[in-house]
């Protein structure tokens, strides 16, 4: 789907970036274009868990197999995204 802008508000840039991304065992860096305030994370695979990091180095939030999560961005354009084994589908959505 990519960047959708809307209007700002106080709290909120008022964009939307949604991504079906396929893990790998690596840390990837996937960016937004936007400070983003909240992710909101779907960890579609059934056995592997999702590693989250804002640097690429530290280990910051885990996704569980099959586990719906949502974290603060706090400002960040992008995050760093690896699975345990990779190859499965991760949803991520930055508001």
């Amino acid at each position: 789907m990519g960047l959708e802008q809307k209007q700002a508000t106080t709290l909120y840039t008022g964009n939307t970036d949604y991504e079906e991304y396929t893990t790998t065992n690596l840390y990837v860096q996937r960016s937004f274009g936007f400070p983003a305030n909240q992710l909101s994370l779907v960890n579609d695979s059934a056995t592997d868990t999702v590693q989250i990091s804002f640097d690429g180095a530290t280990l910051h939030y885990e996704v569980g197999p099959t586990e719906f999560k949502d974290i603060p961005a706090n400002g960040k354009t992008s995050v760093y995204i690896k699975a345990t084994t990779g190859g499965g589908n991760v949803r991520i959505t930055a508001t």
